[in-house]
């Protein structure tokens, strides 16, 4: 495949929104174009991410940067990843990426959910023993496509501290390789879970720039029962769209002066049906819904990304 900065084409046209809600521009700009690249025209790419949840389910460390190597050279620029991701090992996957290109991508992760102890084995060991344990597994029955409506998460009772906060943010920074954060998220909790001294770490980060963003990123119905003034210090909303999440179509209405950040828009699509188009017609719909925010998908499979935006593109 031929390297190039962007990619051109159908993606790469000016991305004209019906609506731009406040505060939509500055908190999506940083995080589509990353911390240094100049303000330019947002395009089509510019409203997708690539989720890295299952990087470390590929064979090796190579495996993992070609496939990352391939969606960059397809066009796409912000990559979301999270501490408990593969146990620990999808930051660190990612920033053997990032090498030579922090300033040309964004990057998000998470804190409040981590693995119960960071990762102690190289990535390729623990990838090659990880592929020896599928192969040797009894073959699962096929999984059949889910249809049944997603269960709403209890409420929580945690409590994050700054110590359990600034503990987080080292490792995560360490393991990706980088002195700053475009998008931090809360995972799988809500703002009440946070003790006043660790919202005050955060708005640190945010005004020393080691964190451009900050989001949740939780089960939409979490937020259901929320008003805006819960997510005054928040810029991003993140959470599950599509046909299989009814629930949280009003999202957008509720909380307009949010960026949101759709994911799991496939789940219960078959990548079969339609000649294999329908993944790609799932997330243009997404799009089309979410004009001023963000779309994540992710495959371990770069055919599969470049059929998607081959559909996306029109």
């Amino acid at each position: 495949m031929k390297r190039h900065d962007r990619a051109s084409g159908p993606l790469a046209r000016p991305f004209h929104v019906g609506y731009c809600a406040a505060g939509h521009d500055d908190a999506l700009g940083p995080v589509a174009t990353g911390s240094n690249l100049p303000t330019r025209t947002m395009t089509v790419l510019d409203h997708l991410g690539f989720g890295c949840v299952a990087l470390s389910t590929l064979a090796s460390p190579r495996a993992s940067r070609d496939l990352l190597e391939g969606v960059f050279e397809l066009g796409l620029r912000h990559f979301d990843t999270a501490p408990i991701y593969g146990r620990g090992y999808s930051e660190i996957l990612l920033s053997e990426f990032l090498r030579g290109k922090r300033d040309k991508v964004s990057v998000a992760t998470k804190f409040g959910m981590s693995p119960s102890r960071r990762p102690r084995l190289p990535s390729g060991l623990a990838m090659r023993l990880n592929t020896l344990r599928r192969r040797l597994r009894p073959p699962a029955r096929p999984s059949p496509v889910e249809t049944s409506p997603p269960i709403r998460p209890p409420a929580t009772r945690r409590r994050i501290g700054r110590a359990e906060l600034e503990a987080s943010f080292d490792s995560s920074c360490r393991a990706l390789g980088t002195d700053h954060v475009d998008l931090y998220l809360l995972h799988e909790e809500v703002p009440s879970a946070l003790e006043p001294a660790a919202v005050d770490f955060l708005q640190e980060l945010r005004a020393s720039n080691r964190v451009r963003q900050l989001g949740l990123a939780a089960n939409g119905s979490r937020y259901l029962d929320l008003e805006p003034a819960d997510l005054a210090p928040w810029n991003v909303l993140q959470y599950e769209f599509g046909p299989a999440w009814p629930a949280h179509a009003g999202l957008l209405r509720q909380f307009p002066a949010k960026t949101h950040i759709f994911h799991s828009c496939l789940r219960g699509v078959s990548p079969t049906a339609a000649s294999g188009t329908e993944p790609g017609r799932v997330l243009a719909g997404c799009l089309a819904a979410n004009p001023s925010g963000r779309v994540l998908f992710s495959s371990t499979n770069l055919a599969h990304v470049r059929a998607n935006l081959r559909v996306i593109g029109g």
